[in-house]
């Protein structure tokens, strides 16, 4: 019961402060993407560009809001004076973190969903931060002897809105114009809803509509990137795989590896900001405010990520190993909640 009791006041807080923080960071995406309701499709293109920055922000929100629902969890134990009552009665103080630490468990579930699944889903993916996406909606393709051009693709709904193939005779001379609306990829096939069909010929100029239609995949070119931008974000496994077979084929695989770091180093992250509440909140008893608690964790949280993308970026300078780049902010926030416990407890 205790421990119930203790989880559901951490998942409150936690709650609370992501959705709080994932909500004010949106309103400031959407700003700054407004003036995509400008354009051709403005409306989907402005839609699909919020929904794959929810990803990255749950991504580096998730660590700063379990410390500050952990600072407000023990905070307000401890101005009830219910921690004193626990250890009183005999309630180890192993015993007392230990609910928080099985939730972080679950939210370390969630977190590895949400960066291998939900982000490449939503195509956060080919971003390379939260306020603009990088998908191409419209491109040119030459292939086996045709011209094609896509328009307004979707690589999360694998769908085109429409398609042009340029057929030539053997002078280069325009033979046909093929139009397609509403494709759709289902498996190794094509399907559309409709289209037309323009052919050229010495005397006359024929055209005609065309019903819905199911093509093979292999008369198309390539469509959507059939890889992720970023290793990081493909499941461990998928990971393991291809470090595999770029270690049996000779190949560079350091970033594949550096990658599979980042998964686990952004799951330790959750019990080091754990750790890392605890002297600001289980051991400082009841004079400490909540405010002063609400403070500590918002700089705490943003110095860890700060910290953890200069690291990145020294990773990207080949200036150290990638161990360390990957690592070296947990081992340095891990090294400081280790000493302000011991300090605090002395």
């Amino acid at each position: 019961m205790l421990g119930r009791y203790i989880a559901k006041e951490f998942i409150t807080y936690f709650l609370s402060c992501l959705l709080s923080l994932v909500f004010i960071s949106l309103v400031f995406a959407a700003l700054a993407e407004i003036e995509l309701l400008g354009q051709e499709d403005g409306f989907q293109l402005f839609i699909d560009s919020l929904l794959s920055g929810v990803p990255l922000l749950v991504e580096i929100i998730a660590p700063i809001s379990v410390l500050l629902a952990t600072i407000l969890t023990y905070i307000s134990l401890s101005k009830s004076s219910e921690t004193v009552a626990m250890m009183a009665a005999g309630v180890s103080l192993f015993q007392i973190v230990r609910p928080i630490l099985l939730v972080g468990t679950t939210i370390c579930i969630f977190l590895y969903f949400n960066q291998s699944y939900l982000a490449p889903w939503w195509g956060a993916d080919k971003r390379s931060g939260v306020v603009r996406i990088s998908e191409k909606r419209n491109i040119w393709r030459f292939y086996q002897g045709k011209l094609f051009f896509f328009k307004g693709i979707s690589s999360r709904r694998k769908t085109v809105k429409k398609s042009k193939t340029f057929e030539f005779h053997q002078g280069h001379a325009i033979h046909s114009i093929k139009d397609q609306y509403q494709l759709h990829r289902v498996d190794s096939n094509w399907e559309s809803n409709d289209g037309e069909k323009i052919t050229f010929n010495n005397k006359s100029i024929l055209q005609q509509k065309t019903g819905p239609k199911k093509v093979n995949a292999d008369t198309f070119p390539v469509v959507f990137n059939k890889e992720l931008s970023h290793p990081k974000y493909s499941d461990i496994f998928s990971i393991i795989n291809e470090i595999r077979i770029k270690v049996q084929g000779a190949v560079n695989y350091e970033d594949d590896l550096f990658a599979l770091y980042q998964k686990l180093a952004s799951f330790l992250s959750i019990y080091i900001m754990i750790l890392l509440a605890l002297p600001f909140s289980l051991y400082s008893g009841r004079d400490t405010s909540v405010r002063t608690g609400i403070v500590i964790s918002i700089i705490l949280g943003f110095t860890y990520w700060l910290t953890d993308q200069i690291f990145i970026s020294l990773n990207g300078t080949k200036l150290m190993p990638i161990e360390l780049s990957a690592f070296g902010a947990n081992a340095i926030f891990a090294t400081l909640a280790v000493f302000l416990i011991y300090y605090k407890r002395i």
